[in-house]
């Protein structure tokens, strides 16, 4: 059986839903092919640029990343602050369920947020819930910040963050760990953040929730509290019921794995997707004999004429980039396309080949892993024949978004540009009349 559309994109995580999205507001018919949910998923929630650098704007933190060897942004050169609000209107307009706070304009800085284990790490847009916590703002008044914890390890994780805030919060806030009474049972000791935010949206919990923590919160005399999770289906209005209970400003904290936030968000990149018209298709695509692009679900096949493919795949949780067992050999697994780490077609899993590090802070280069692009956004190892092929995301090399050199935004912006190009590249080719409105 064969399909077409104009553009096909591979990968539903943040760069390859930004890819659909931006294709499909050029007008181009779009195809989106999904083995996964993506490794957004995972992610903490917040959408960074790339930049540590705590009184940087979001421009200049992603100009300084442009002077690293490798990276995308260097592709974009002066152009590249324009690119930068261009995505973030883009992500505004897309997923407004999430309510999305912080930066506008390049020239805006950074929020500062609290990690559950007490560091701070930099964000241009995160949700309202979370945007609240920001530590810049906090630490210039006298607070005292509750850090809430739910049963089991929790309350030693909360202070072992509260440890951490405290120093962030110095000389005139400090933090302090909350304990509350809801949920103590071995039971509820076990289960994930996830699981408890489930549970936070069943009928009546909230009203339980908000009375435990005004409790907690008078015991340690918080001024403003900071809670695990504020559920998953709608934490505007949860965070809004809770502050009228306690008296208190009420925060969420950033996720990590699995990530209430991180759900959140790729729940909301489906939803845009769905009301934008992005044809969705679940199964794994790959190249087929004859070149073009099929996708195999189950025993089918199917051969899809595209004019034009972006590939938003991810890196190795993404399943976009694979190190061949024994030879350590990278490469990208839907064209088959060289993948580089370092430089290098080939790495091998010990401190001395710079997989990883020896230590923490050092570079791991094995985690930046992926092709090489050209400044349009086209594999420069691909054949000539894959003219109209694109990349975006964490399937291209020389970042890593652990490491405060791009996260999700980066993954948004190279998603972006990709999109719109794909779309014209499309229209050029004249694939339908749908295209030919394309400018």
């Amino acid at each position: 059986m064969a399909l077409s559309a104009d553009v096909v994109v591979v990968g539903s995580g943040m760069a390859g839903a930004c890819a659909a999205l931006a294709a499909r507001e050029k007008g181009a018919d779009v195809l989106l092919v999904a083995r996964a949910p993506g490794a957004t998923a995972l992610s903490s929630g917040a959408i960074d640029f790339g930049g540590n650098a705590q009184d940087a704007t979001v421009g200049e933190g992603a100009r300084l990343l442009a002077h690293k060897a490798g990276h995308p942004y260097a592709l974009f050169g002066d152009s590249l602050p324009t690119v930068l609000e261009r995505t973030m209107a883009f992500l505004r307009r897309h997923l407004a369920s999430l309510a999305l706070d912080g930066a506008r304009m390049a020239a805006d800085k950074c929020l500062w947020l609290p990690t559950p284990v007490g560091t701070a790490r930099p964000a241009a847009l995160v949700p309202s819930p979370i945007a609240g916590a920001d530590l810049r703002n906090l630490s210039s008044r006298p607070v005292r910040l509750g850090v809430v914890a739910f049963a089991g390890a929790q309350q030693i994780e909360a202070g072992l963050a509260a440890a951490g805030l405290t120093r962030l919060l110095a000389p005139l806030g400090e933090a302090v760990s909350a304990a509350i009474d809801l949920y103590r049972t071995r039971e509820d000791a076990l289960r994930t953040i996830p699981e408890l935010a489930r549970d936070l949206d069943r009928p009546g919990r909230r009203d339980l929730f908000a009375a435990s923590l005004l409790r907690a919160a008078n015991a340690v005399r918080a001024t403003h509290l900071l809670v695990p999770t504020l559920g998953l289906s709608n934490p505007v209005a949860m965070r809004a019921q809770l502050e009228r209970t306690v008296g208190r400003p009420v925060f969420e904290a950033l996720g990590a794995p699995p990530s209430v936030p991180g759900l959140r968000l790729q729940a909301a990149l489906a939803n845009a997707l769905r009301a934008a018209g992005v044809r969705r298709m679940d199964g794994i695509a790959e190249r087929s004999t004859d070149g073009a692009v099929q996708i195999v679900q189950g025993v089918d096949c199917y051969t899809v004429r595209a004019g034009a493919v972006v590939l938003a795949s991810g890196r190795f949780i993404g399943g976009g980039i694979r190190s061949e067992s024994g030879s350590g050999l990278l490469h990208e697994t839907v064209f088959d396309l060289p993948a580089f780490a370092a430089g290098r077609r080939s790495i091998a899993a010990l401190p001395s080949e710079e997989l990883f590090a020896v230590k923490a802070s050092g570079q791991h280069p094995g985690m930046a892993a992926g092709i090489r692009v050209g400044a349009d956004l086209r594999p420069l190892d691909a054949p000539a024949a894959d003219a109209a092929l694109f990349a975006c995301g964490t399937v291209i090399g020389g970042f890593d978004p652990s490491r405060d050199t791009g996260g999700l935004g980066t993954c948004a912006l190279t998603g972006l540009v990709a999109g719109e190009r794909a779309a014209q590249a499309a229209s050029r080719a004249g694939t339908s009349a749908a295209a030919e409105a394309i400018g």
